[in-house]
């Protein structure tokens, strides 16, 4: 009886311990961080590395003004350690989702920038320059450090490879566009204010601040009147609005289309391809250059 005992003791220890370590060895070991949409999901993952988990929430392909999270993507959110998110009015749910769960920690990561106001308004697009990117990258990585201070020297590397990275874009911006034949460049919504703050150019737009905006007959007008006034060339899309009023301006006017992408999202075309949000900052650099000469 007593060496039935003793087995039976035996094999409760053993299956206590399998226990424990299937415990331990289901415990997330990475940092699990989330981003509002894709151009901070880029940054972030760049300077994370394979210290943490990066989660995009905005599907690929999708228009990230006025979306609105599902319950199933709040209660996912629930189990992050770090939520990043732009603010300045883009990412204006974040707010809801921040009220409905208490495990992440909420980090606006446009603090420091220098926003761009309308009336009331204020642009949001402060990525689109890579100027402005600095600062968003340097809140990200600040971010992943003050919450995951144990792998603070690997995001600081990581940090600092991709900071030499804008700068360097931010230089070439400044070199190439400082002597281009013409400032003026027409676009279908004001998303590139603080390109043509940054590297001094004039931004016309369509339809203002608002994508979903319908362009009026009048500023058609007014836009095709300045075309041909400053014999203008070349004339921007982007990928993730209708292109219809800017190939009737293009029609009437004969000038060519370049895209010139908002980088809110990537396409399935542009994941196809590899891209990125540095590739696609260069890219829209080489159009504008083209455009502008």
């Amino acid at each position: 009886m007593k060496k039935f005992i003793s087995i039976f003791l035996a094999i409760l220890i053993v299956f206590s311990l399998t226990s424990c370590n299937t415990k331990i060895s289901k415990k997330p070991s990475k940092l699990a961080v989330y981003a509002t949409f894709y151009p901070l999901y880029d940054l972030t993952k760049k300077i994370a590395g394979d210290k943490a988990t990066v989660q995009n929430i905005i599907p690929p392909g999708v228009e990230p003004h006025d979306w609105e999270p599902t319950t199933k993507q709040i209660a996912d959110i629930e189990g992050a350690s770090l939520v990043v998110y732009l603010g300045l009015g883009m990412d204006s749910w974040i707010s809801k989702v921040e009220s409905s769960v208490s495990g992440p920690k909420f980090v606006n990561v446009s603090n420091g920038i220098d926003a761009i106001k309308v009336g009331n308004a204020v642009n949001p697009h402060v990525w689109l320059s890579p100027k402005e990117a600095q600062i968003l990258a340097k809140n990200i990585k600040d971010a992943l450090v003050n919450a995951d201070n144990k792998n603070a020297k690997y995001y600081e590397d990581n940090y600092n490879t991709l900071l030499n990275t804008l700068k360097q874009l931010d230089s070439e911006y400044t070199e190439r566009l400082k002597n281009t034949k013409t400032k003026t460049f027409i676009v279908y919504h004001s998303a590139f204010d603080y390109v043509a703050r940054d590297y001094g150019l004039n931004q016309v737009s369509i339809v203002g601040m608002s994508e979903e905006a319908e362009a009026s007959p009048a500023k058609v007008a007014e836009v095709i009147q300045l075309i041909k006034k400053e014999n203008i060339k070349y004339i921007f899309t982007e990928p993730l609005t209708s292109p219809k009023p800017i190939q009737s301006i293009a029609s009437e006017t004969g000038a060519k289309v370049l895209p010139l992408n908002t980088i809110e999202g990537l396409t399935k075309d542009e994941m196809k391809k590899g891209y990125d949000y540095i590739k696609l900052l260069q890219q829209n650099l080489d159009n504008l250059q083209k455009a502008l000469n």
